[in-house]
């Protein structure tokens, strides 16, 4: 009956037992076999034994012939055992085809979730960007004021310089025409004290140095109009000298009509002191 062969996986789940035993005989078995090859081999090329002749004087008696030896048997080939096929190799098994595993499904609550916190995240950004914008247009605007007020204040400061410069100016030019006005006044007046002085005929009685104050009143031209003593000084008669005087000096040196100084002449207070 011919034997089924089985299986290879079956014949190797069967086989496993006998593993080891197998192995082991067949390193007996090759170990025997070297093991003749070598002496048969010794044996064989063993090298021939010499001849040694021995001489006699006389012959010895003739012992009875040793029987001969009987030759060594040989030794009998072990039998070598042929050796066991190798079982067939066996295939690998075909790895079986990765199942497709399919991703879970979104949980739609985590989606909404996650949609919310990147909305609100977004929000957040949006903020913090315009917070930042805004603060960013403070400070530009705070700087900008802050400049155009340092601008203003030092134009503010340059035009008061220049106002109080100019004010000092106006200042000094009015100062000095006052100064050249009065000084061309005092003059005009000084010409008028010298014409009534030479005029005035004063007694020798006259004693000290009284000072009178009169009121002129004066045309254009120089006439005199009217004479008021302000203050007299205490002397009727020098009092009274220096009035003929004024008349007497008539028309007094004044300014010409026409003139800024000439009102100043009009109606003019002037102080005689009595010299000698």
């Amino acid at each position: 009956m011919k034997k089924i062969p089985e299986e290879p996986a079956a014949l190797e789940k069967r086989a496993q037992p006998g593993r080891v035993r197998a192995i082991i005989l067949a390193v007996i078995v090759h170990a025997a076999f070297f093991a003749f090859i070598v002496f048969g081999v010794t044996w064989q090329s063993s090298p021939t034994a010499p001849v040694v002749a021995e001489l006699w004087d006389k012959l010895p008696k003739a012992d009875k012939p040793a029987p001969p030896k009987p030759p060594e048997p040989e030794p009998e080939p072990v039998k070598q055992e042929p050796p066991k096929p190798e079982p067939p190799k066996q295939e690998p098994p075909k790895p079986e085809p990765e199942k497709k595993v399919e991703p879970p499904k979104p949980d739609p609550e985590i989606a909404l979730k996650a949609e919310r916190e990147r909305k609100e995240r977004e929000k957040k950004e949006r903020k913090e960007k315009e917070r930042l914008e805004k603060q960013k247009q403070d400070e530009a605007k705070k700087k900008k004021e802050q400049e155009e007020a340092a601008k203003k204040k030092r134009e503010d400061d340059k035009r008061r310089a220049d106002e109080e410069r100019a004010r000092k100016e106006q200042q000094a030019a009015r100062e000095e025409a006052a100064s050249a006005r009065q000084k061309a006044i005092d003059g005009w007046v000084a010409q008028i004290r010298n014409k009534i002085r030479q005029r005035a005929n004063v007694p020798d009685t006259v004693t000290g140095k009284p000072s009178v104050q009169v009121r002129i009143k004066i045309l254009p031209g120089g006439e005199v109009l009217d004479i008021t003593i302000v203050h007299p000084s205490g002397n009727r008669v020098y009092d009274t000298a220096i009035e003929r005087a004024i008349r007497s000096a008539s028309p007094l040196p004044v300014p010409p009509s026409d003139s800024e100084l000439f009102p100043t002449f009009r109606d003019l207070n002037l102080n005689i002191e009595h010299e000698r």
